[in-house]
């Protein structure tokens, strides 16, 4: 299966691990996905998150926060909630989910110890009419990620994404495999009295979960160990034990999952632990018989420890197994806003799992033994004690975040290309009489008798805009550009020949990638090498053979398109009317390689342009039963989303009055 659509959660995250997890979850190269330009993910991160620009990661849009209000502190949950699907047969679909403790940055990947937990449920597992309990538990896990991801979709402009019936095609193109992810989703029918191992703070804070949670999924026995970990700990404390492990503690022990004299052992990196590093705190820890590890590293491992987990088991005399043992990890570090305070009262926004955790030994077993060591999936190191004060160090505290990144009163703007000028349109629904839309040369731009704003240049990926209130050197929110294709943030289309066009429609839905652009280029500035500038402009040599190579166009295209799947098909009318159109005339473009002003006019290519004299409409009878599916019927939604396709690329060719290639079928066959 390939990636078909996702959303991705995080406190941060940077264009450069975004790049990579995008091309492993699509399969496709940088520049195969500024040409395609659809939104594979949707990316919500802390709104103190510099933007990560549209196009500057194809396929990935950051979505801004709606306000700088949310009901959270900070967004500091982690969760990805993954689509994927055969690309051929759209009944074999699968769905994942990603809890993890690391944020999606190259930091995470590099330079940190994290900790990440995957489900997965294919559209058989969704669907079963017969279900054991490990399937039913892992439909209630998905359904609670897919509760919260609901919600926490309300608190960022996703509107492009979730376009209404009005949205018009060129959005409802975005918008489709999302609108796919959540009609997936919406299958999922977990058993009323099923609870989740996926746990949130939408509601509650995690220490108010925590025990009831653990007696559900891991039984109600006694532990005489608890071990937490974390990568940052609380501040301001100066005395006493430390009040979020402690209360976590006692809160177990009060509900019967702890022993009192129990076992109690923090994993810290040693030069930034916050209160644990005070005098008084630390002889407290001490006189409660508290340990505290160095998390375990390979030798020369420079990465620090930023999983957030607890793992209680009992621990027999003699014994190796893990009796009992249940774990918590995910984004809440063990600091009162990270697990004691809910976000109604000024804590994060969280999101874990708490599960059992069978089949563990507390130390190696022996090469016969089935069981694995707690070191083995956990950064503990139960060697390396921690005994002098003078080897910690509080380190800095948090940081001071100031709001970066709030959605302006527009979600995207519209390109609207034409054979002298280019405009930028505000979409139908919204409203831009609040805000400064910006042009090349960062001037206000001023809107014609008709709302739009003339763009002297090519098609940008994004726009600056900045609210009216604000003045000249305010920051602004970089707005991506929608085309008339349906293409967000995409590289302007160009001309190609017709080797390249039917390669475009053989790999739908795909696009066949160019090579690696490099990291540092802007692929929509990159010229195109697949054929010498103004080759698509000048009469081909093979002209006398214009029908052939015409018929050779139209087999491919019935081939391809007899065989789309229905889900791909609105997608599929797109990617036939843009080859068309490059095959064609691009209003928005002159000859190749050369930026509109710099021609007299837009060219047709040329085996259009060996089309004209013979005054045949060659893509009518694309229209015709046998070059369609079975499900597209005349009249249908279907039918008319294709009608619309090629009546464009018929007008765009001239061949609108030329004589129609149409089956003629008498009354008797």
């Amino acid at each position: 299966m390939t990636g078909h659509a996702g959303w991705i959660c995080g406190f941060s995250a940077d264009a450069d691990f975004m790049e990579a997890f995008v091309e492993r979850f699509t399969g496709q190269g940088r520049s195969a996905r500024a040409e395609l330009g659809r939104t594979f993910i949707g990316l919500c991160l802390d709104r103190s998150q510099e933007q990560i620009p549209p196009g500057d990661v194809p396929g990935v849009l950051h979505l801004p926060a709606r306000n700088d209000a949310p009901p959270y502190r900070l967004m500091h949950a982690k969760v990805a909630l993954l689509a994927f699907r055969n690309p051929t047969d759209e009944s074999k679909w699968a769905l994942r989910l990603l809890v993890t403790t690391g944020n999606w940055t190259r930091q995470t990947t590099e330079d940190s110890i994290d900790l990440v937990w995957r489900l997965d449920l294919a559209a058989g597992d969704v669907l079963a009419r017969e279900s054991d309990d490990a399937l039913e538990q892992h439909r209630a896990d998905m359904a609670a990620a897919r509760d919260f991801w609901r919600w926490l979709r309300q608190q960022y402009q996703c509107r492009l994404l979730e376009g209404g019936a009005g949205a018009g095609k060129a959005q409802e193109i975005q918008g489709a495999a999302f609108a796919e992810l959540e009609r997936w989703t919406n299958r999922l029918k977990p058993r009323p009295n099923a609870t989740p191992r996926f746990i949130d703070t939408r509601q509650q804070a995690l220490i108010a979960q925590l025990a009831s949670r653990v007696k559900t999924h891991a039984g109600s026995q006694r532990r005489n160990n608890l071990v937490l970990g974390s990568g940052f700990w609380e501040g301001g404390q100066t005395a006493g034990l430390p009040l979020v492990p402690s209360t976590i503690s006692k809160a177990l022990i009060d509900a019967s999952l702890l022993t009192r004299s129990a076992k109690i052992t923090l994993v810290v990196e040693s030069d930034k632990c916050a209160a644990l590093a005070e005098e008084l705190v630390f002889n407290s820890m001490r006189e409660a018989k508290w340990s505290l590890l160095r998390p375990l590293k390979a030798d020369g491992d420079m990465r620090r420890l930023h999983a957030k987990f607890l793992f209680s088991a009992n621990r027999q005399a003699g014994g190796k197994g893990c009796a009992s043992a249940w774990v918590y990890l995910g984004s809440g570090n063990l600091t009162p806003a990270g697990f004691l305070t809910a976000p109604s009262r000024g804590g994060n926004l969280e999101a874990g799992v708490i599960m059992v955790a069978d089949g563990l030994s507390w130390e190696p077993a022996g090469t016969k033994s089935r069981l694995t060591p707690v070191a083995h999936v956990l950064p503990v190191d139960w060697d390396a004690h921690i005994t002098d004060l003078s080897a910690l160090t509080a380190g800095d505290g948090p940081p001071v975040r100031d709001t970066r990144f709030i959605a302006p009163p527009v979600s995207h703007l519209v390109w609207k290309p034409g054979e002298m000028a280019n405009f930028l349109a505000v979409p139908q629904d919204e409203d831009a009489t609040g805000i400064v839309i910006l042009g090349p040369s960062n001037q206000a731009l001023t809107p014609n008798g008709s709302g739009h704003f003339l763009w002297d240049g090519e098609q940008p990926a994004h726009v600056g805009v900045r609210r009216l209130d604000q003045n000249d050197g305010a920051s602004t929110v970089l707005v991506p550009v929608l085309d008339h294709y349906g293409r967000l943030a995409a590289r302007p289309l160009e001309p190609i020949d017709l080797e390249h066009a039917i390669e475009l429609l053989d790999s739908f839905p795909a696009v066949p990638d160019e090579g690696n652009t490099g990291d540092d280029e802007d692929p929509s500035a990159l010229p195109d090498t697949r054929n010498p500038p103004g080759a698509a402009g000048r009469a081909s040599p093979d002209e006398p053979y214009a029908i052939r190579r015409t018929m050779k166009l139209i087999e491919a295209i019935a081939e391809r398109q007899t065989m789309v799947p229905k889900a791909d098909w609105t997608s599929w009318t797109q990617r036939l009317q843009c080859v068309l159109m490059q095959l064609g005339t691009l209003p928005e473009r002159g000859k190749l390689g050369q930026r509109r002003h710099d021609v007299k006019g837009p060219t047709k290519g040329a085996l259009v342009e060996a089309l004209l004299p013979l005054k045949i409409n060659p893509l009518s009878c694309l229209r015709e039963p046998p070059f369609l599916p079975d499900y597209v019927k005349r009249g249908s939604t279907e039918f008319l989303a294709l009608d619309e396709a090629l009546s464009a690329a018929e007008a765009n060719w001239d061949v609108i009055e030329f004589y129609r290639l149409e089956s003629r079928v008498s009354d008797v066959g």
